[in-house]
């Protein structure tokens, strides 16, 4: 018991401050010392010896001005000295959407301003919707106060739409195939518990007969039109081609193995697909397993924000419900992770995770049942108000860079390549290089065909998955090459150039031996997944909590890599992390 209680991933710390004895979980946090009192609801934070009021009541000591009854929320607005319309442009130029929250005030003063904001949602092209209103009542007066929340979106264009990618992860017969199922397809859809939701998403047939997941299923799309309503087709048809102009906003889920036969997969899927966010599930009645605090720990390693969704409520007995939840605070509270759960169960509870999730150590947890629909539609808006962790917008000068992670061949059209573009925009007949193969070189090929959430289409926008049918631009045959996971087509003008071997700053998290030279762990870099041996480094051996600069070389052929881009390295249950910071040969 006591060493799952631990993070494989994560640095022995000192002990945190034991938590209240109730099993319910606080909301909360303060830049001070915590120390938390009160349960899921209505929950107060200490800071520093002095409790902290609940939000309404911070909201509504606010001035009462026009600039100071706006707030933007966007992860692009930094200056709040400039007025509202200002910020909004930034925020909307940056991300391509924006929460704007109004109040607290009178409704007849929410409706001003409303009016301001849909004239220049028009002027912007954009759609203004109410997402949520809290009615706040004074007891020494008969004035009702609001508190308004508006969704601002721009409208999709040509080829062109907001992209959210979630991560899916958790231990096996969690649910994580059949949740993923559910929010893909219409509101009105929900499984039968006997596999319905998840055999559109399994792709092979071993997974359908044994209802576990052991591939990367990155086809699955939920999507939303500029006012935050689901596009899917009422008919839960698995290979239906949806209509792409109205699509404003698409969340890709990106559903993983929870099996440990299949951990090397899993890791492989967070690194290479540069995921936002990672949702956490969680089976209600099996609690929190090894595989579930592995795939926390990977999670917080790579600097990925998390949450946490518990499936299966409708067939948990109520005492395993709360022991669930015990082991899941307890998790989420040790050294290393030092994260605040927060339950949310209301739309107000949704509004204040919103606001806090990525900015604070406030978790959302989410208890949710595929079968009876149970907060289904809490975790639909929620995806539909988060915001991407990356401005993609501003990649589209930059040059091209695609990550191939699949590969295979289609009768008759040729080589087909699938992966992620991280920057520039590739339209069709475009040159690029191909590389690099076992000798570190780089070919010229062109694209003949791009297909992006199965259409086909003219180009290609940074931060969307897609796939491209390459031929090549020599006297060799494509096949010639050496296709394999790991490569990337970039741009020529670039002059690309494979790397042997790299030194970086490395921390060692966890470590049953100790490490020297001529070690061989496997290294995950992006795309990029081979066994390295240890050069050269500073210290004299490696162990638990060391950091120290070490030399890697790659043990079969060359790799494209970057400085600064982050590594991850296991063997066995080692575990560690690191920064690229020089590129040697």
């Amino acid at each position: 018991k006591g060493e799952g209680l631990r993070l494989a991933w994560t640095l022995p710390g000192p002990k945190p401050g034991e938590g209240p004895s109730s099993p319910a979980m606080e909301a909360g946090e303060c830049n001070g010392n915590r120390s938390s009192s009160g349960g899921v609801d209505g929950g107060t934070v200490e800071c520093n010896g002095e409790r902290e009021k609940p939000i309404e009541t911070q909201v509504s000591e606010q001035p009462s001005s026009a600039d100071s009854m706006v707030d933007i929320f966007s992860h692009a607005v930094s200056d709040k000295s400039q007025p509202w319309e200002a910020r909004l442009h930034d925020a909307l130029d940056h991300t391509g959407e924006s929460l704007v929250i109004m109040g607290p005030a009178l409704a007849a003063e929410l409706d001003e301003i409303s009016d301001r904001l849909n004239k220049m949602a028009v002027d912007s092209a954009c759609d203004c919707t109410v997402v949520h209103t809290l009615q706040q009542d004074d007891k020494g007066s008969c004035a009702h106060q609001q508190t308004r929340t508006m969704l601002v979106r721009k409208q999709p264009t040509q080829g062109g739409h907001l992209d959210l990618r979630v991560a899916v992860v958790g231990n096996v017969d969690a649910g994580k195939s059949t949740l993923v199922g559910v929010l893909t397809g219409p509101i009105s859809f929900l499984d039968d518990g006997r596999g319905l939701a998840r055999s559109r998403v399994l792709r092979h047939k071993h997974e359908a007969e044994t209802g576990r997941t052991s591939s990367i299923a990155e086809d699955q799309h939920m999507r939303l039109n500029s006012r935050g309503q689901c596009l899917a087709l009422e008919r839960h048809q698995r290979n239906a081609v949806p209509d792409q102009s109205e699509t404003a906003k698409v969340v890709s889920f990106i559903d993983l193995a929870g099996h440990e036969r299949y951990l090397r997969t899993t890791v492989y899927g967070l690194t290479a697909h540069e995921p936002d966010y990672v949702m956490v599930v969680v089976g209600a009645n099996h609690g929190i397993t090894r595989m579930t605090k592995e795939h926390v720990g990977m999670a917080i390693a790579l600097h990925v924000p998390l949450f946490v969704v518990v499936t299966k409520v409708d067939l948990c007995p109520e005492p395993v419900m709360k022991e669930t939840m015990k082991q899941l605070t307890r998790l989420l509270k040790l050294p290393g992770a030092r994260k605040q759960p927060y339950a949310v169960r209301t739309a107000d509870d949704l509004m204040h995770a919103v606001r806090s999730f990525g900015r604070s150590a406030i978790t959302p947890v989410f208890c949710i049942s595929c079968v009876d629909g149970t907060n289904v539609p809490l975790l639909r808006n929620f995806f539909n108000l988060m915001p991407s962790r990356r401005s993609w917008s501003h990649e589209r000068d930059r040059p091209a860079e695609f990550l191939i992670d699949q590969h295979f061949n289609v009768p008759g059209v040729g080589l087909v390549v699938a992966g992620t573009l991280l920057s520039g925009i590739v339209g069709l007949n475009r040159v690029l290089l191909m590389g690099p193969d076992t000798q570190g070189k780089f070919n010229p090929v062109a694209i003949k065909s791009i297909h992006h959430m199965r259409a086909a289409v003219t180009d290609l926008l940074p931060g969307q998955t897609g796939a491209f049918v390459v031929r090549s631009r020599t006297k060799e045959h494509v096949r010639q090459f050496g296709i394999r996971k790991g490569m990337v087509l970039i741009d020529n003008k670039c002059s690309p150039v494979a790397t042997r071997s790299f030194s970086c700053d490395v921390l060692v998290l966890h470590s049953q031996t100790t490490m020297r030279l001529n070690y061989q762990p496997i290294v995950y870099a992006r795309n990029v997944r081979q066994c390295v041996r240890i050069a050269a480094m500073d210290k004299e051996v490696l162990r638990t909590g060391v950091r120290a600069r070490v030399t890697l070389e790659f043990m079969y052929r060359p790799e494209f890599l970057q400085i600064g881009t982050k590594v991850l390295f296991t063997e066995g249950k080692t575990k560690a992390i690191g920064t690229i910071k020089e590129l040697l040969t």
